[in-house]
């Protein structure tokens, strides 16, 4: 940090820190589950009598028997999902329809869902795919890219996503650095900006940028803030996104918390983007709070990244978030076209080089960051690199692993050693001993918490993004991410910072997991089998 460093943090705003991990907790499903486990034991004890008329079991059993055939024959559910599923049906056999309804089924008959698949398919016109079709010729491929074919093929066939190649791009590996290009290519903003975050703090971060987006606003620049809902249980509500519409800032909650339980309690953005004129975009780990960018003390040193693209590239980050924006709007058209300016720029990059930035919804699309991953995995020769605050996965991720491991493939991930779920460190370290008999290496981050979702593959391909190493992630959020094949410069940087962390890190071998204590062991199985609800 300099003396003209815009985040400064003898700031007044130092300790404006707002916490609200305790509400994520409240708000999840497994929350919901052992709250309506508790009731059922109440009125099953209440009304011992009544629950025990042979007629009134025998209508339980049957609802048991038809809820489980269900949940076995749901195409869309993953195992580990029916499993837990399965058990909630038996052990709460009268809440257990009711809150599997509430928590899954009501996403088939939200409006904004049908508003948002019919805005997807719309906004494909505005893509350019003409590389992609230059690369669905195989005739037209390189050796080297014959290799990418499957994965070109996926995205141009399944999920309409461009690939491209004139690409300028820059990775951080710290969020201060981050915020501070952000803030910065943020005051030479002449026509739009555009944030959508998961968590936005009050504190220096969003005080300095508060203070750039008002000043820009004045001038003319259209700002347009989205915020997940959770925020919407402290300052960031409708209350406050009027002050800010009084500044010419446009704001809007995705999916605010209601005191209603219902599955919009569980979708949540998990979406990190920021668009400067359709010329600079962003995407990483980075939330706008103060630990992010490591103003602010939070489970020690905050180890995050980020990643920076210019060129036309930016076009798929400004169609990415007009997608959630025109969600939460009255509106029928968006008006693509407005916020899609021409790129007339060429960089210098090599031919081979592709960048594809993705987004997942969930319950509408394919799993996209988990077909990203496994094709990672499957096609490595060399190494697999990750780092991920959250080892949460289930059977077949895990046998993707294990196997790319056991062919020889360096599998190494970076988890952290202070947590900030003392639940999910539990489960975290219930995968350890099965990854590391496969061959895997587990390193835990020893200077604090690593928040960073970066995915590295023998020096050719990666992928950077939000999209943790988790259940929520991969089946549950709304993510987005960008998958890099062939950058040098880039792979180099991202190489070095795992290299680096690697060196801060230490090596959970067998002889460690062994000796780790029979509560993290007992706990952790425990808690694995509820894991799909973390």
């Amino acid at each position: 940090m300099n003396e003209n460093s815009i985040l400064n943090k003898t700031s007044e705003y130092a300790s404006c820190r707002k916490k609200f991990s305790i509400f994520r907790i409240l708000f999840s499903p497994m929350f919901f589950i052992v709250l309506f486990f508790i009731i059922e034991l109440i009125l099953i004890f209440s009304f011992s009598d009544f629950f025990d008329k042979k007629e009134l079991q025998f209508i339980i059993i049957i609802l048991n028997i038809i809820e489980i055939i269900y949940i076995v024959n749901s195409k869309k559910l993953k195992n580990s999902f029916k499993i837990v599923w399965m058990l909630v049906f038996i052990t709460m056999p009268i809440f257990g329809v009711l809150l599997y309804f509430v928590l899954r089924l009501t996403d088939l008959f939200s409006s904004k869902r049908n508003k948002l698949r019919d805005t997807v398919i719309n906004a494909k016109k505005y893509y350019d795919f003409s590389y992609s079709n230059e690369l669905m010729n195989k005739n037209n491929l390189t050796k080297e890219k014959q290799h990418e074919y499957s994965l070109y093929n996926y995205f141009y066939n399944y999920v309409k996503c461009p690939v491209y190649k004139d690409v300028k791009s820059h990775y951080f590996d710290n969020g201060f650095d981050a915020f501070e290009d952000i803030l910065k290519k943020m005051k030479s903003a002449k026509k739009f900006i555009f944030i959508e975050i998961f968590i936005l703090a009050d504190g220096i971060v969003w005080q300095e940028m508060l203070k750039i987006l008002k000043e820009k606003a004045k001038e003319g620049v259209e700002i347009k803030l989205l915020v997940d809902g959770l925020n919407s249980i402290f300052r960031f509500n409708k209350k406050y996104c009027e002050y800010l519409k009084t500044f010419n800032i446009e704001a809007k909650i995705f999916k605010p918390i209601s005191p209603l339980i219902a599955s919009t309690q569980n979708r949540r953005d998990h979406r990190k983007i920021f668009v400067i004129d359709n010329e600079i975009a962003y995407t990483g780990g980075i939330n706008i709070a103060d630990e992010y960018a490591n103003l602010y003390e939070r489970f020690g040193y905050w180890k995050d990244d980020c990643i920076r693209v210019e060129g036309k590239v930016v076009d798929s980050f400004t169609i990415m978030f007009m997608h959630l924006w025109h969600v939460n709007s009255k509106s029928k058209v968006i008006d693509f076209e407005k916020y899609l300016i021409k790129h007339e720029e060429k960089f210098e990059t090599n031919g081979d080089l592709a960048y594809i930035p993705y987004t997942d919804y969930p319950n509408l699309s394919e799993n996209i960051s988990y077909e990203i991953l496994k094709y990672m995995f499957n096609s490595a020769d060399k190494y697999m690199y990750i780092m991920t605050p959250y080892l949460v996965i289930d059977e077949a991720m895990v046998e993707t692993i294990e196997s790319a491991a056991k062919r020889g493939v360096d599998v190494r991930i970076i988890v952290p050693r202070i947590p900030d779920k003392k639940y999910v460190f539990y489960v975290n370290r219930s995968y350890y001993r099965s990854l590391v008999l496969a061959g895997a290496k587990i390193y835990e981050y020893v200077p604090g918490f690593i928040h960073s979702k970066v995915y590295l593959q023998d020096d050719k391909r990666a992928v950077v993004g939000t999209v943790n190493l988790d259940y929520r992630s991969l089946y549950m959020h709304y993510e987005n991410g960008i998958y890099i094949y062939n950058d040098e410069k880039l792979l180099n940087d991202i190489k070095s910072d795992f290299d680096k962390t690697f060196y801060e890190s230490k090596e959970m071998n067998m002889e460690e997991i062994v000796k780790m204590s029979f509560g993290y062991k007992f706990w952790g199985a425990i808690l694995k089998i509820f894991a799909p609800l973390m």
